[in-house]
């Protein structure tokens, strides 16, 4: 005949007094926002990635070369530039890091979270994080996850394609539609 452990019960015990404490002490003091986020705006525009893949001037890094199909398993590093146009002689407006991984045995597709960084212009010192796969057409629809600077508390919607690509680096263009809050500032 099997018997219970008096250590079972002890910890049991323990447990259930320490849980509904806690659980009451959620209940008794909520958490509350210390900030208040300010009007919401929202703001669309358009950039250009161009990126560079031989010479003084690349801008990617492949840091993992798998010798897959479909570059499964590949992974490079980016830190490219922004400008307005797909002209190389454009405004520059900043830069986008970040990273690429090659996902798919089946077929191309990407995933790609990254960075835009904004060093001049209306946005300067603004930051925006974004993150979704671009498809072997080079088509991509990612979310905005975050930002910084004018695009605190941001979310929204990336939509970019490859409109030009050769052995020396191709241009992008990213559609940008996002929702963000103006002057968050702490309750007094």
């Amino acid at each position: 005949m099997a018997s219970s452990s008096p250590r079972h019960y002890s910890a049991l015990s323990f447990l259930f007094p320490l849980f509904f404490t806690l659980l009451a002490a959620a209940v008794a003091f909520p958490v509350t926002s210390e900030f208040e986020l300010g009007p919401q705006n929202r703001t669309y525009f358009r950039v250009y990635f161009h990126e560079t893949f031989i010479g003084p001037d690349n801008t990617t890094l492949n840091v993992v070369k798998e010798n897959r199909p479909n570059g499964f398993g590949d992974v490079f590093v980016f830190d490219t530039v922004l400008r307005v146009g797909p002209e190389a002689n454009s405004t520059y407006v900043g830069k986008a890091q970040g990273v690429t991984f090659g996902v798919s045995r089946r077929d191309v597709s990407l995933l790609i979270p990254l960075l835009l960084v904004f060093t001049e212009g209306e946005f300067a010192n603004s930051t925006l994080t974004i993150i979704g796969k671009m498809d072997g057409a080079g088509k991509a629809d990612r979310a905005i996850i975050g930002g910084t600077g004018r695009f605190r508390f941001a979310w929204g919607n990336a939509v970019s394609e490859v409109i030009s690509s050769s052995a020396e680096g191709l241009i992008a263009v990213f559609d940008v539609y996002v929702v963000h809050h103006a002057g968050v500032r702490p309750y007094p």
